[in-house]
């Protein structure tokens, strides 16, 4: 609250600057696990966001096609029947009719040649000398997080099935489980316990900004028995009020910037940086910017109080 009288012996100063630090302290912790709080929230959403578009429909065509052709033998017309592959170029057509679909992040082609080398490989023979290849090129799509839901899924199947060449649609059914019983109540309980944790917080930071000013209600008391002015009263509560939540926010700011970095070295599937700039930016930039409007704003709240209440009440 400004400089203070020379008559202040060096014990009551210390035990200022103390006070004063041991505020700005707290006030950075308590930013700090807001922060924290934050990013947890932010990543593990993304994280399980991730897991959900992880799921893949793989759709298989017929290797073999029974496909009519025509042939003119002595003047008349004779149709035969032919098993066929559905072509590639079909394959390739459908994918792109695929991609407009609102359902699909991505998608991949996978020609015939690419397939049956991975069978081989899985098979560890040549399955083609026994038999015919019963391969054929294929398409793997990846699903928005919005479309995984199992009803979803159970429509965007039957609408590619309709597709007479499709023989097939197959997923991951340990991936549609977890996204169906536990994704949606994970991503509640996190955002649940990131709120409990910052109402925490918040009232961790009112309570250490209330005992301060409660401190001095007797000042504040003084002042204005003496034809002080409400907001010269105010003035230095609220300046030091913005100080400490600047100090507090600025080293919160840089621990929770630390344990990004940290993070992103440790737990790479889980705290990305690359792609996640912004977000970064407005978390880090929400926990300085909030640090400061909170303390200040908690220092008016409470400074009015004190100046407003009942000289009765100031020894209770």
């Amino acid at each position: 609250m400004g400089k203070q009288p020379e008559s202040l012996d060096k014990i009551t100063k210390a035990r200022l600057a103390f006070s004063s630090i041991g505020s700005i302290c707290s006030i950075a912790l308590t930013m700090f696990f807001v922060g924290m709080t934050a990013m947890i929230a932010v990543f593990s959403t993304q994280y399980l966001q991730r897991i959900s578009e992880n799921l893949e429909l793989e759709v298989l065509f017929f290797a073999t096609t029974p496909q009519q052709t025509t042939s003119t033998v002595d003047s008349a017309t004779v149709v035969t029947t032919v098993n066929q592959p559905v072509p590639e170029s079909d394959i390739r057509d459908y994918e792109l009719r695929l991609k407009c679909e609102p359902f699909v992040k991505s998608s991949k082609f996978h020609s015939l040649a690419e397939n049956t080398e991975v069978t081989k490989k899985i098979l560890g023979n040549n399955f083609e000398q026994y038999s015919d290849n019963p391969l054929n090129a294929s398409i793997t799509l990846t699903l928005k997080e919005e479309y995984t839901h199992p009803d979803s899924l159970a429509k965007i199947i039957q609408l590619i099935q309709q597709n007479e060449q499709v023989q097939e649609v197959s997923y991951s059914n340990d991936i549609a489980h977890f996204i169906q019983n536990n994704l949606r109540n994970i991503q509640w309980i996190i955002i649940g316990i990131c709120g409990v944790f910052l109402f925490i917080s918040l009232i961790l930071i009112g309570n250490s900004l209330r005992l301060n000013i409660y401190a001095k209600r007797f000042n504040i008391r003084s002042l204005l028995l003496i034809g002080a002015t409400r907001s010269f009263v105010r003035k230095p509560f609220l300046t030091k009020g913005f100080v400490q939540g600047l100090v507090g926010g600025a080293i919160a700011t840089g621990l929770v910037a630390l344990v990004i970095l940290g993070g992103s070295n440790w737990l790479r599937n889980i705290v990305i940086i690359n792609g996640n700039e912004v977000i970064i930016a407005i978390l880090l930039g929400g926990v300085f910017c909030f640090s400061i409007l909170f303390t200040t704003i908690s220092a008016l709240i409470f400074t009015n109080r004190y100046i407003k209440i009942n000289p009765d009440s100031l020894y209770l």
